[in-house]
């Protein structure tokens, strides 16, 4: 009886502390919504601080704290290739994906040489067409969703012993690449070696690669600065999108007020770090030029820069109009956008 008895009252407790729960959903308490966010980037570097701690905190702000992130930074969790697969996992939430160029090329049409003049007209340009065309046509076919596009500054190329004044100089140099410049590199006659950011310091210094590519922005974070001595300006060789994409699964899932906050914080984060960066950009141009030689192209020589790398974008549409992808319909769409926006 009186194992009964016991058994009554406990049943009575779990249905009144249940009760108690039901009670806080229904007068509007709701529990906290917390994603993992993993990337390659070292906090030390702008898109981290300026990009992705800016991204976490407005959506913290625009949810009132309703939303939380546990933030795994350089590649703490995973290889700066690895992010989409661990996205689709659901080992994170949200991944920076920029590196999964395999599966989500057609985002590098904004990487092709010349594609704009600062990282402000090229995050315009990228973001409203992964708005209008590439979410569909190529993130969600991945089961991912992209939350925000940024096109960096336009890359430099940083050499150690060798200065670089001309398109004569780049041939027969083998350069760490990113993205499309591997086209670019190969049409000027060099030897494009593609690697991820976090191995070029490394591979600089062993001498793997004659030269690097990187935006003024990167060389802090990646300690550029202190093994390089000679770096071009102006040369419009290419660039690199920053994207962070969230499992669709896990956005479905989400309330529509927590969606909202996630496109907004977004669109806050392309309009931020773009300026920034442009502005940051000529800054440690300036700075740096009392510690490396800078050699700085004319308008006529950008312009002579930019025709003799244009077949770079039918080469790069074409290749993957083999692979099946609609490259050429992302030119045009790409370059519409580019028009309205002048």
């Amino acid at each position: 009886m009186k194992k009964v008895n016991l058994f009554i009252f406990l049943a009575a407790i779990l249905l009144i502390v249940s009760g108690c729960g039901d009670s806080d959903n229904a007068n509007g308490k709701s529990e906290t919504i917390k994603l993992k966010i993993a990337d390659s980037l070292p906090t030390t570097n702008y898109l981290s601080s300026e990009g992705t701690v800016f991204f976490m905190e407005r959506v913290e702000e625009l949810t009132d704290g309703k939303v939380e992130f546990e933030h795994y930074p350089a590649e703490q969790i995973g290889k700066a290739n690895s992010y989409l697969d661990l996205t689709l996992s659901k080992t994170i939430d949200i991944g920076y994906t920029s590196y999964s160029t395999d599966r989500l090329p057609l985002t590098e049409v904004a990487t092709l040489p010349g594609a704009y003049s600062s990282a402000e007209e090229g995050s315009k340009i990228i973001w409203q067409l992964m708005k209008d065309y590439l979410t569909e046509e190529e993130y969600l076919k991945n089961g991912v969703r992209p939350l925000y596009a940024v096109a960096l500054p336009q890359y430099q190329y940083v050499t150690a012993k060798k200065p670089i004044k001309s398109m004569k100089d780049i041939k027969g140099t083998k350069a760490r690449v990113t993205g499309t410049m591997e086209l670019g590199f190969d049409a000027l006659g060099a030897s494009p070696v593609f690697m991820p950011a976090t191995e070029a310091y490394t591979a600089m210094e062993r001498g793997t690669v004659d030269g690097v590519t990187f935006p003024f922005t990167s060389f802090e974070a990646y300690q550029i600065e202190s093994i390089a001595n000679y770096s071009t300006k102006g040369a419009n060789l290419g660039s690199f999108t920053v994207v962070y994409s969230i499992n669709e699964d896990v956005y479905k899932s989400l309330p529509e007020d927590v969606k909202e906050a996630l496109a907004q914080a977004g669109d806050e984060t392309v309009e931020h770090l773009s300026k920034f960066l442009d502005k940051k950009n000529e800054e440690l141009a300036e700075k740096f030029a009392s510690e490396i030689e800078i050699y700085e192209l004319n308008d006529e020589e950008s312009a002579e820069w930019d025709q003799a790398l244009e077949p770079v974008w039918d080469r790069w549409a074409e290749d993957l109009e083999k692979r099946g992808f609609k490259a050429k319909e992302t030119v045009q769409k790409y370059r519409e956008i580019q028009e309205s926006l002048q």
